[in-house]
C-alpha cells in the first residue's frame, strides 16, 4: 500500500481493544516491484513512468518493510527521477515503530523524517523525531501502525466486515494520526484478471482477494469525533489476504498514480527459538 505522501501498504481499526485479534493474523514475506503510472481524472495519461517497490521481512521481533517509489517527472530541462524511500521496523504487538522517510528530486535529498513512536499499555503514546530533531507528536489511543493496520485490514475483510474507521500514523511528518475512512467491497470486474508474476503462483494459491478504498483525513480538532470535508487523499488497493498487494491507487488533486506488481518473490521466514 502506497502513499505518495508516503506509500503505505493497507489499514486498520481504531479501537484498540477491536484491534486484538490482529494479532492471529500474520503476513507473508516477500519482495515486490510494480510499473507506476500516473492517472488524469482516473484515466492514464501517459506521463510520469515509474516503478515502486516494496519488501516486507518478518523477524523474530516483529517487521521490516523497505519502499521506494520512483517516479521520471518533466521539467524545464527534461525528466528529472523523484524519489521516496521509507525504512520502518515495527515490533510484533505493535507497540514500537521506528522510521526513516527521506526524499530526494534530481538526485538531491528534499526531505528527510526520522524517529521512533511507542504505545502504552493503554493504547495512547508519543512520537519522537531525531529529524527535525526535538520534536514530539502525542498518539491518542488506538493509534496503529503501517504494520498493525495491514494486518487488521485482512481480518476485516476475512470476518466479511464492510468498512470501518482508523487512526494511521505513518511518521513522514510531525503532524498527529490521520483519520482514515475504509470501505471493503468487491473486486472491480475490470480488475479481477490481475496477474500474478511467472513463478510466485505459490504466494498466491489458495488466497482470497480483498478489495478496499481509503479516504485520508487530516488530525482531527478537539472535540471531534468524525473527520469532516473532503480526504486531503484517497487510495485503492487489491490485496491478498496474505498482505501481498497486486494492485494500488494514490488519487489526489495534485496528481495521482496507480501501479500494478510485475515482480514477486518470497523471503525467508526467521529461525526463532
Amino acid at each position: 500500500m502506497l502513499t505518495v505522501r508516503r506509500l503505505t501498504p493497507v489499514l486498520f481499526l481504531a479501537a484498540l481493544a477491536a484491534a486484538q485479534p490482529a494479532a492471529a493474523q500474520e503476513l507473508s514475506s516477500h519482495r515486490a516491484v510494480y510499473s507506476v503510472i500516473t492517472l488524469d481524472h482516473g484515466k492514464p495519461n501517459g506521463e510520469a513512468p515509474g516503478t515502486y517497490a516494496y519488501e516486507l521481512r518478518l523477524t523474530c521481533d516483529g517487521y521490516v518493510v523497505n519502499q521506494r517509489l520512483r517516479l521520471d517527472v518533466a521539467g524545464p530541462r527534461g525528466a528529472a527521477a523523484n524519489e521516496q524511500q521509507s525504512q520502518m521496523t515495527e515490533s510484533r504487538d505493535g507497540k514500537k515503530l521506528r522510521f526513516e522517510h527521506r526524499a530526494t528530486a534530481g538526485g538531491r535529498q528534499s526531505s528527510l523524517i526520522k524517529g521512533e513512536a511507542v504505545l502504552g499499555d493503554d493504547g495512547s503514546g508519543q512520537a519522537r523525531f531525531t529529524e527535525p530533531e526535538g520534536q514530539t507528536v502525542a498518539l491518542p489511543a488506538g493509534t496503529l501502525f503501517p504494520v498493525a493496520m495491514a494486518r487488521e485490514t485482512v481480518r476485516q475483510a476475512k470476518a466479511g466486515e464492510g468498512g470501518f474507521d482508523a487512526l494511521f500514523f505513518y511518521g513522514e511528518k510531525v503532524k498527529a494520526p490521520q483519520s482514515v475512512n475504509i470501505v471493503i467491497g468487491k473486486v472491480p470486474k475490470r480488475l479481477a484478471t490481475v496477474k500474478i508474476p511467472e513463478g510466485a503462483e505459490q504466494l498466491a494459491d489458495g488466497r482470497s482477494r480483498i478489495y478496499y478504498r481509503a479516504g485520508f483525513f487530516e488530525a482531527l480538532s478537539k472535540g471531534q469525533v468524525q473527520a469532516q470535508g473532503e480526504p486531503a487523499f484517497e487510495m485503492s488497493s487489491i490485496t491478498l489476504d496474505n498482505g501481498i498487494e497486486l494492485y494500488g491507487t494514490h488519487e489526489e488533486a495534485e496528481r495521482s498514480i496507480e501501479y500494478r506488481i510485475t515482480r514477486l518473490e518470497p523471503l525467508p521466514k526467521p529461525e526463532c527459538n
